[in-house]
């Protein structure tokens, strides 16, 4: 498991956060989404490689860039 790191100066609020959830549903390697909307930072739990992850978010034009990506044993649990 992987977990990947994107700054996105544009999301703001509760509304991009959904627009980035369906823009992602479809990516079968993406096990956890973790938003930090005041921090405007999204963490990808992921299997595979970020290209497609990348990709869709920057098909958003919310101004999103890559941070980093580490190794993780497990996905954080919902509270």
């Amino acid at each position: 498991m992987k977990k990947s790191t994107f700054k996105i100066t544009q999301m703001d609020c509760s509304s991009e956060e959904q627009l980035i959830r369906m823009k992602l549903e479809d990516i079968g390697t993406i096990q956890w989404l973790d938003f930090d909307i005041p921090n405007r930072t999204l963490s990808v739990y992921h299997e595979e490689g970020i290209s497609e992850i990348d990709d869709a978010l920057n098909s958003l034009n919310l101004n999103s860039s890559f941070e980093t990506t580490k190794k993780v044993i497990d996905i954080p649990s919902s509270n």
